[in-house]
C-alpha cells in the first residue's frame, strides 16, 4: 500500500493503516457504469479499493458525457465497462479491474457476487435491482443501491448477513416499476454525480465497518432538502422473511 497516497485518509480520527488495508483488500462489484456507477467507481478506485468488477453491456454515447464523467469523447461507441476500466487504470494502477461486457443473470450473476466483499447496484431498472438484491441476499453479501432522476436521488445499504435486516424487496416489487428513466424524465448531471459520490462513501463505510444500515438517504437537490428515512423489514417479504 502506498501510504503517502492515502495520507489524508489515515490522518482521520479512528482511521489508520489497518482501516485503509480493509479498503485495499476489498473486492467490489459494480453493476451499471452509467451516471451513478461511473462516478462511484472513480472514487472507490482512487480511495484504494483493491479489486473491482465492472458490469455493463451498454456503450458510451454523446448524451452520457455530461454526467458520466469517467468517459471521454474519443470513447463514444465503446463498451462502458471496458472504457471505464481503461480510465480507472490511469487513475490508480494498483486497483485490479475486471470488465464484463455482458448482462449477468442466474448462475453467472451469483458466481460473481459470491466472490465480492460488497456489491454496488447502479442499474437503472427495477427488475435488475430486484435480481441483484435476491442474489446478494441468498449469498449474504451486503449491497448498496442508488437511484437518480430529475433533481432527486436515493442511497441505501442492505446488510444481508443480518436476519433481522430488511432488503430492497421490502420496499419495492415489480408492481412498483416506474417507466420513467433518465432518458425520458431527465436528470441533472450534478445530481447523478452527487448520488454516485454518496454511494461510494456508503460503500467505504460498509467496508470499514461504520455503516449503520436501516436507513434511506433521500435528496431533493432542486430545493436542497436532504432526509434520512428509517426503513423497516417487511415481515411478508418473499425474499428476506
Amino acid at each position: 500500500m502506498n501510504e503517502m497516497r492515502y495520507q489524508n485518509h489515515m490522518s482521520l480520527h479512528d482511521f489508520d493503516e489497518e482501516t485503509q488495508n480493509k479498503i485495499s483488500e476489498s473486492s467490489i462489484t459494480i453493476f451499471g457504469l452509467g451516471g451513478l456507477g461511473s462516478v462511484c467507481s472513480l472514487y472507490l478506485s482512487n480511495a484504494g479499493v483493491g479489486k473491482m468488477n465492472l458490469v455493463d453491456y451498454d456503450t458510451v454515447d454523446q448524451t452520457n458525457l455530461p454526467r458520466q464523467i469517467i468517459y471521454k469523447p474519443n470513447q463514444i461507441g465503446e463498451n462502458k465497462a471496458m472504457a471505464a476500466k481503461q480510465t480507472l487504470a490511469e487513475f490508480n494502477p494498483d486497483t485490479r479491474i475486471t470488465a464484463f461486457n455482458k448482462r449477468l443473470i442466474g448462475k453467472d450473476l451469483k458466481e460473481l457476487i459470491q466472490k465480492s466483499s460488497l456489491v454496488i447496484d447502479a442499474t437503472d431498472n427495477l427488475p435488475s435491482r430486484l435480481q441483484i438484491n435476491e442474489a446478494c441476499h441468498s449469498l449474504n453479501v451486503s449491497h448498496v443501491v442508488g437511484t437518480a432522476i430529475r433533481f432527486e436521488g436515493q442511497v441505501m445499504a442492505f446488510e444481508h448477513s443480518n436476519e433481522k435486516a430488511c432488503c430492497l424487496n421490502c420496499l419495492y416489487s415489480l408492481m412498483d416499476e416506474n417507466l420513467e428513466d433518465c432518458d425520458g424524465a431527465g436528470v441533472l448531471s450534478t445530481v447523478a454525480g452527487t448520488i454516485g459520490i454518496l454511494m461510494a462513501n456508503t460503500a467505504i463505510k460498509v467496508i470499514i465497518g461504520t455503516e449503520t444500515y436501516e436507513s434511506m438517504l433521500v435528496l431533493d437537490l432542486k430545493h436542497n432538502i436532504i432526509q434520512n428515512l428509517t426503513i423497516k423489514k417487511d415481515n411478508n417479504c418473499s425474499i428476506c422473511s
